[in-house]
């Protein structure tokens, strides 16, 4: 008799299940371990994401008891660089070999578990399945072709396809299984397809934005649309949460609800930005910037529309990329005038279409990119930022959003980098690209208690984010939550509780001023503690306000709290009067240039600036360089990814800024790693970090010591013999010149720093250059004439102090080294004009004359670098200011505790009573200063730049190259820079009142302590207008110095006092 296939299948099941039963077990036991290792890793994937899922979003089952094996411990230990690691690959369908008996109704299935049990053509048909068209009904009930290829006796197989199914048909009325057409894996939507809640289990969101993002508008729709109490209501409740299309009509949700349904119309406003888009004809230029019809005259009729209609910009986006406008990417023109990485509308910058104008000439190339455009990306400058990211992960989606990928990264960098604490650096260099901080806050109509103060510093002191803060202190008013660190909170009515602290919190956030060390925005803790412990809604939140804010209060390496800004200085209104308010100028604040442009500062001009032709640094980068600047650019590691204790690699190019507005003649740099300095006893620094060796300033820098080199006394050791200069050289004034072009006070001061012979008797530039230059060293038809220099990298050998001047050329236009002025106080365009109207003419300074006046005998000074000059104004031309009147004679002390300094020289009076009293290393007298700072440079950073010039500019990378590019940073017309370099090794700067300002005031000076702070930040921090920048870039370390009685010396809070190191130091300290 022959058997039919059921009752074959019924014989054999009862074998088959106790098989199953027993095999499933054993499966289980290997399945749960593996499962709950990379359950602790989504978990913690999470919760390390968390600022990005909302509040009501429903949390995950635990599942089964925790795993207590020994080899899922590690994956909960501190180290979260395993988090870059693409943990989907543990949960993909090769890796699962059995499937449960028995699930819990919420848990979500796969059919990829069970085409695993199964192999050929029932494994191929299993695979072809979709659970997500057999969910929406599209594609029908396609299991006939299991039925045909699989055979019934796979009792584990059919029992776990039926399972599967049955899980779809739970499922069936959740309103999330729409969304399981957007997951991008396989794995994922078919896990959505069987859920019956979200999140979607082992997905993450990183991987699929676009499902959870759906998910989470339809979990707002159930939670505000659940409450309605008509038809009408809920009918519009849906309509708002649904996708837009041109055919979507207007919701007018406040008609359709009404008040009986005010908990809906409160529920939606909370969850989208119903707010009408104010002034929408103002955009109407943008739809310009489109190439097709279609899309121009949609986006036109939509502005048009929404001056009379409430509409959300997501439904603007949605119906102009419908019409053919394209993705949303910030390098097309069109959306570049509408778009921000918040995916908010804004007011472009100027008005009409000056603004257009702007974008168009940055992304289309006029306004300056690279022939291979691969060497910029989106935004190089703040490419350069993803250096200072603090996880593996985030450096890079950093390379990933501003080389190339914006659209599809730009959430993850968002929720996981920008809105963490820990990444405080990154997001202070990202912000520092657009918006630098810089003095002065005026014309805030919301905002106004920020206004009147000319000596602080600010972001985004614009009308456009005025207009911000007026917009979110209404909304504010309207949802009753703010978002703190990713969470949203419930507070209480802001009009009665604490109002003016949180319009002060809401301003702050917006015009965002920033401290005056560090250059940070956070708001201060304790500010946070007192609002939410007054204004928290108890009844709805359950976490307590120090939990909330304890997260604010970020530290530093060394435990010290950063600072911040608090809002109590924001409670009032700014005390600056409007006439101190008159003393300080800042003409490039007012950005009165043209996109393609850069403001230059021009303290002697007519209007007090110039425009300079510029080129920015990516498709949708806002910082411009003047034309002739190099440009130091990082190229793009996308691609290259680190070994376990690996240092970065740092890899970049230098290019030129030429006429066309156009970044060219790029070469490659000589790349090094981020390594970390060692020190004798285990002692390790990280790469770009400072610390004090004794009293000396140190800097590591890809593996570099740089310390400076003052002589250091031991606490509570007496010794008669110290003279606090280098080497405990003897204060004796008996000058040399040495190698590098730089003049040393003595013999003793310059070995040193040089090596023995690299030195000659007398000051630099008491020597005729031309004539102490070799023979025939000028070719024919060039004139010699001396042009001092300080060389800074050790590779310009030889430091000349002379150039060749053509001047029998028919044109001088192309001669570059800028202005002079002759010994008759006459100024030339340059050097070349110099020779063709007088050909014995003598350079008196390299710069225009700063006096008109026929002076026949200037009477000779001594420079703040203990280097005699003829005049003051050649001096100046110098960056050096005036130390005393006469010839240089005695060498000024590097302590203030040793009496008296220079015995023999007397002193000018201060210019005000509100000066800084700060006495230059080495110098005799104090400067009126409003701030000073010491540098540490890298040589070895001077030697690659030096590199990848081939000697195509000899004065960028000296002295002088590097204070003209400091100066450049100054904002404040009524400051101006000075600075030298020292025999401790570094550079001493100064931001001192302009020469033309006899009696400072107390703003000015301040004004100018501020610019000197800024400058030390930006160093500190390599900020982007720092690397960018050739020269600047080789700067890595910047410390203020503070007055006292006698001097300017600077002792570090946690200075290293250890008696062996005395022996060791000579070895650290790298000259």
């Amino acid at each position: 008799m022959r058997l039919s296939g059921w009752e074959i299948l019924l014989l054999l099941l009862p074998f088959g299940v106790v098989s199953a039963v027993r095999q499933l077990e054993e499966n289980q036991s290997i399945k749960n371990d593996h499962h709950h290792s990379v359950e602790r890793q989504v978990r913690r994937r999470n919760n390390k994401s968390n600022a990005s899922v909302d509040h009501h979003r429903h949390a995950p089952s635990s599942g089964s008891k925790k795993n207590s094996r020994s080899h899922s411990v590690s994956l909960d230990s501190d180290d979260y660089d395993w988090l870059d690691a693409d943990t989907s690959e543990a949960i993909d369908s090769s890796e699962v070999t059995a499937v449960e008996s028995v699930r819990s109704p919420g848990e979500s299935h796969d059919i990829f578990t069970c085409c695993n049990q199964v192999f050929g053509s029932c494994r191929t048909a299993c695979e072809n399945l979709s659970l997500v068209e057999f969910a929406t009904g599209t594609g029908g009930d396609n299991r006939d072709e299991l039925h045909r290829y699989c055979q019934l006796h796979q009792v584990e197989f059919w029992t776990c396809v039926n399972q599967t199914f049955d899980a779809v048909t739970r499922g069936a009325y959740w309103s999330g299984r729409r969304c399981c057409q957007f997951g991008v894996l396989p794995h994922c939507r078919n896990v959505c397809a069987t859920s019956t809640r979200s999140p979607v289990q082992n997905c993450r969101r990183s991987d699929e934005q676009t499902l959870y993002d759906c998910l989470e508008r339809q979990e707002a729709a159930d939670q505000c649309c659940g409450q309605a109490r008509t038809s009408e209501c809920l009918e519009a409740c849906r309509a708002v949460f649904e996708p837009a299309n041109d055919n979507h009509d207007h919701v007018d949700i406040n008609g359709a609800c009404g008040d009986r349904n005010a908990d809906v119309i409160q529920c939606v406003n909370n969850h989208t930005d119903m707010t009408p888009l104010a002034n929408a004809e103002q955009y109407i230029p943008c739809c310009e910037y489109s190439s097709k019809e279609h899309c121009r005259h949609t986006c036109r009729n939509l502005l048009h529309q929404n001056a009379t209609l409430m509409e959300r910009s997501e439904v603007i986006f949605a119906r102009l990329e419908a019409a053919g406008c394209g993705s949303p990417l910030p390098q097309l023109p069109f959306w570049q005038c509408f778009l921000t990485v918040t995916g908010k509308l804004y007011v472009p910058g100027g008005s009409g279409r000056a603004g257009g104008s702007l974008a168009q000439g940055r992304i289309s190339g006029q306004g300056g990119a690279l022939a291979e455009p691969n060497h910029l990306g989106m935004d190089a400058a703040k490419r350069q930022c993803c250096e200072q990211a603090s996880s593996h992960k985030c450096r890079r989606l950093c390379n990933q959003i501003f080389t190339s990928n914006w659209w599809d990264a730009r959430s993850s960098f968002e929720n996981e980098c920008m809105d963490q604490p820990g990444e405080r650096e990154l997001r202070r260099c990202i912000e520092s690209v657009d918006a630098p901080c810089e003095l002065g806050c005026q014309g805030l109509s919301f905002c106004s208690n920020f206004n009147n103060r000319p000596t602080e510093l600010f972001r985004s002191c614009t009308p456009e984010h005025d207009a911000a803060a007026r917009e979110d202190w209404q909304l504010l008013q309207q949802r009753g939550t703010v978002r703190v660190l990713g969470q949203e909170l419930f507070i209480k009515n802001t009009s009665r509780c604490a109002p003016d602290k949180w319009r002060a919190l809401v301003c702050a956030l917006q015009i965002k001023p920033c401290t005056r060390v560090g250059l940070f925005n956070g708001i201060c803790s304790e500010d946070c503690h007192d609002l939410l412990d007054e204004c928290l809604d108890w009844t709805l939140q359950h976490q307590r306000p120090k939990d909330i804010c304890s997260r604010l209060k970020e530290k530093d390496d060394d435990d010290s709290p950063l600072p911040c800004i608090s809002l109590e200085s924001y409670l009032k209104p700014g005390d600056a009067s409007p006439e101190e308010f008159q003393g300080i100028t800042s003409p490039c604040a007012k950005k009165p240039c043209n996109g393609s442009e850069v403001c230059i500062l021009q303290r002697g001009g007519n209007q007090g600036y110039s425009c300079i032709p510029g080129c920015n640094l990516g498709q949708d980068s806002k910082l411009f360089v003047p034309f002739g600047s190099y440009v130091r650019l990082g190229k793009s590691n996308l691609h290259k990814k680190l070994e376990v204790g690996q240092f970065p690699l740092a890899e970049h190019i230098v290019c030129s800024c030429g006429l066309q507005g156009r970044l060219e003649q790029c070469q490659p740099l000589p790349s090094y790693m981020h390594a970390h300095c060692t020190l004798p006893g285990a002692r390790s620094y990280r790469h770009g970090s400072s610390f004090y060796l004794e009293c000396n300033l140190c800097s590591c820098f890809a593996g570099e010591i740089t310390c400076t080199k003052q002589q250091c006394r031991l606490p509570g050791f007496a010794d008669s013999s110290y003279t606090s200069l280098p080497c405990n050289c003897p204060a004796h004034y008996v000058p040399v010149c040495g190698s590098n072009g730089n003049t040393y006070p003595s013999a003793c001061v310059a070995k040193c720093h040089l090596p023995e012979g690299d030195y000659v008797y007398g000051a630099c530039n008491a020597r005729n250059a031309c004539q102490a230059a070799p023979p025939n060293s000028c070719p024919s038809g060039t004139q010699c004439l001396d042009s001092r220099k300080v060389c800074l990298a050790s590779m310009q050998r030889p430091c000349l102090q002379y150039v060749c001047v053509n001047f029998t050329a028919s044109n001088c236009s192309t001669f570059h080294q800028g202005e002079v002025c002759d010994a008759h106080g006459r100024t030339y365009p340059n050097a070349c004009a110099l020779l063709k109207a007088n050909p014995q003419g003598q350079v008196a300074y390299w710069s225009a004359c700063q006096s008109s006046r026929f002076n026949t005998s200037p009477s000779p000074v001594c420079g703040i670098n203990g280097v005699t000059y003829k005049s003051s104004y050649a001096a100046r031309a110098e960056y050096v200011l005036v130390d005393y009147v006469g010839r240089c004679r005695e060498v000024g002390l590097l302590v203030s505790d040793m009496g008296r300094r220079c015995r023999t020289v007397k002193c000018p009076a201060p210019a005000s009573k509100h000066c800084r009293l700060i006495v230059p290393p080495g110098a005799c007298c104090p400067l009126c200063a409003g701030g000073a700072f010491r540098i540490i440079y890298s040589r070895k950073q001077f030697d690659r730049a030096m590199y990848g010039l081939r000697a195509q500019s000899s004065t960028l990378l000296t002295l002088h190259g590097v204070l003209h590019q400091l100066d450049g940073l100054v904002q404040v017309s009524e400051c101006q820079l000075t600075g030298f370099l020292t025999m401790e090794v570094g550079i001493f700067v100064a931001i001192v009142p302009a020469s033309s300002i006899k009696r400072p005031t107390r703003l000015q000076l301040e004004a100018c302590a501020r610019e000197a702070e800024k400058i030390s930040s930006l160093i500190n921090a390599q900020s982007p207008r720092i690397t960018t920048n050739l020269a600047l870039s080789c700067l890595t370390v910047s410390h203020l110095l503070e007055p006292t009685p006698n001097g300017a010396t600077s002792y570090g809070p946690h200075a290293i006092w250890i008696l062996p190191l005395l022996l060791l130091v000579s070895r650290l300290i790298i000259a």
